[in-house]
C-alpha cells in the first residue's frame, strides 16, 4: 500500500524551514538544498512542491505574512478606534517571539535583492498602513497621515532596538514610550 502524504502538512514543514533559516541566517542562505537539509530529505522532496527558489520564497514569505496579519486582526478584536489602535501598535512592539522579529528584518534586508520578497512585505505595509490610517480616523485624530508617520516610526525603531546585542528597552520602558506618544497625538 502506498504511503500516504499530508501534502498541506509537507507545505507547512517546507515553508517553516525557510522563515527559521532566514531567520536564522538571513534570506540568502535560503536554497533548496538548505531547505531539504533542514527537513531531513532530498532536494527532489522539495521540488516536487516548488520549481524555483522564488516559489519557494513566495510561498513561505506569504504564508508569514498571512499568520502575523491574523495575529494582528486577533489582537486587535473586536475594539475600534483609539482601543484597536493601541492594540495593534502594542502587539507591533510587543507580540511577535525574537525569532518572528528576525524573520522581519532578514525580510526587509533582503527585500531590496529579491523581489518576491518586496511583493509580500508591501502587501503588508499597504494593510499596515490602511489599518493604522483607519484607526486613528475613527478615533478622531485631525492628521490621520502625520500621526501614522510617528506611530510607524516608533514602531520600526523599537523593532529595531530590539535585534542590539546590548540591551534593548525592556517592556515597561516602550510602554512608557507608547504613552509619551499616545498623548503627544492626543489619544
Amino acid at each position: 500500500m502506498p504511503r500516504q502524504i499530508d501534502h498541506d502538512a509537507r507545505r507547512a514543514t517546507i515553508d517553516a524551514a525557510v522563515i527559521a533559516i532566514a531567520a536564522e541566517s538571513g534570506f540568502a542562505a535560503v536554497t533548496i538544498r538548505a531547505v531539504a537539509q533542514r527537513i531531513g530529505s532530498s532536494t527532489s522532496a522539495v521540488t516536487h512542491y516548488v520549481s524555483t527558489r522564488d516559489e519557494l520564497l513566495g510561498n513561505a514569505v506569504r504564508r508569514e505574512v498571512d499568520a502575523r496579519l491574523d495575529d494582528a486582526d486577533a489582537a486587535i478584536g473586536e475594539r475600534t478606534g483609539d482601543p484597536a489602535l493601541r492594540a495593534l501598535v502594542e502587539w507591533a512592539m510587543f507580540g511577535a517571539p525574537e525569532s518572528g522579529r528576525r524573520f522581519w528584518l532578514a525580510a526587509v534586508l533582503g527585500a531590496e535583492h529579491q523581489p518576491v520578497l518586496c511583493a509580500e512585505l508591501d502587501r503588508f505595509n499597504v494593510w499596515w498602513d490602511a489599518r493604522v490610517r483607519d484607526l486613528l480616523a475613527q478615533a478622531g485624530v485631525d492628521d490621520p497621515e502625520s500621526a501614522a508617520d510617528v506611530l510607524n516610526v516608533m514602531v520600526d525603531g523599537l523593532v529595531v532596538n530590539s535585534f542590539y546585542g546590548g540591551s534593548p528597552w525592556v517592556e515597561q520602558r516602550r510602554e512608557g514610550l507608547l504613552d509619551t506618544v499616545w498623548r503627544a497625538l492626543a489619544l
